[in-house]
């Protein structure tokens, strides 16, 4: 009798790897280990599906990115590669591959939602968010009745796919869980002088809203704090956030590092973590962060306030507000023993949901469930 078959599917186009490949990366490495055949259709030449051919994990061509003909063509690919289960990650990637498998007769689909599904609203503030959003749960709803189940990375998500009107049986809640850095010997790096290091990693796009950190790092120096703001990553907003810095009088305090093979290190030498985005499920570099106990203010956006406690194992500040945001890092620039209890309160928190094992284990369970035990 041959193995279960787990295809995923992903339409992410991008060379550098996300938060949600990254993810499905984990989870089809360890269907692997449990026994199940486990195939990716990705966009070839992608990050992602450099990083499937890695991993001894068969590749095969995402058809026609987001065009009209991708349903027929996944409908076509799904029929002949007959798998037990599609998994699909992301939204566009739903739309298309959860109808497509249920037509090509697939008896398990599932999605993993990564992001806030009514993110627009909050993206794009106005009469063109409400609309965008308002087309995304009718997507959402459209799509459901060829859904088994929706796997959510934090409740806030689980929630707003209830309040659209699908089914709570259809609804699971399986957390973002990643490697513990401590196990891989990464440690804080230990400050016996010098500036406080302030930062954040992560793609420099509009939904980020890297720009408040900036203004608030402005805020933080004129009120005479030491410290020095470092962002890594990059995208599609880097030369106007430079700009920005700038403008304002902070190229010796303000450092854009670019995109980082170690971010895990970047992030260890950081004394506090900044999340500024305006929508947000989990943010996988926060979790590092907290992870190795450095204290995080972060924007109470999705679901950020499922996994930070406010005042206890981080800050949580209001979007938009860099005037918020500069008092809630001066405060813990100024108060080393804050900072050493938040950190030791987030790397509890850490611990109590967000490992890796755990994650994979309720994926484990869920297939399953689906399939029977594989041995």
């Amino acid at each position: 009798m041959s193995a279960p078959y787990i295809l995923f599917v992903d339409d992410y186009p991008h060379v550098n790897i996300g938060g949600g490949e990254q993810h499905l990366l984990r989870v089809a490495r360890a269907c692997l280990e449990w026994g199940y055949r486990v195939g990716v259709v990705c966009v070839q030449g992608s990050g992602l599906d450099a990083e499937v051919r890695s991993a001894q994990i068969e590749s095969l061509p995402m058809p026609e990115y987001r065009g009209p003909g991708v349903g027929r063509a996944l409908a076509a690919l799904f029929t002949a590669e007959k798998p037990d289960i599609v998994h699909v990650h992301g939204f566009y990637a739903m739309t298309a591959a959860c109808p497509a498998a249920r037509r090509a007769g697939v008896p398990h689909i599932l999605t993993t939602v990564h992001a806030m599904p009514l993110a627009a609203k909050d993206l794009r503030p106005g009469v063109i968010g409400r609309a965008e959003a308002a087309l995304r749960s009718w997507l959402y709803r459209r799509t459901a009745g060829s859904v088994d189940r929706f796997v959510c990375v934090v409740d806030a998500a689980r929630r707003e796919l209830l309040g659209m009107g699908i089914a709570a049986e259809k609804l699971l809640t399986i957390a973002n869980g990643i490697p513990d850095p401590r196990a891989g010997r990464v440690q804080r790096e230990a400050r016996a002088s010098g500036p406080l290091v302030i930062g954040s990693v992560g793609r420099l796009e509009r939904a980020k809203a890297y720009g408040d950190f900036i203004d608030a790092a402005a805020l933080v120096l004129a009120a005479d704090v030491d410290a020095r703001f470092r962002l890594v990553g990059d995208g599609s907003e880097r030369d106007a956030l430079t700009v920005r810095a700038s403008r304002l009088g902070l190229d010796e305090r303000f450092e854009f590092m670019g995109w980082s093979d170690d971010a895990l290190g970047e992030i260890a030498a950081m004394d506090v973590y900044v999340v500024t985005s305006v929508t947000e499920t989990t943010n996988l570099s926060f979790l590092e962060a907290m992870a190795l106990g450095i204290p995080v203010v972060a924007t109470a956006v999705g679901g950020i306030p499922d996994i930070v406690a406010d005042g206890g194992s981080g800050v949580l500040v209001s979007p938009h507000r860099p005037d918020e945001l500069a008092r809630a890092i001066a405060d813990l620039a100024g108060d080393a023993a804050l900072r050493d209890i938040m950190g030791a309160a987030g790397r509890e928190r850490f611990e109590s949901g967000f490992v890796l094992d755990h994650m994979l284990s309720e994926h484990r369970a869920l297939y399953e469930a689906l399939l029977g035990p594989t041995g």
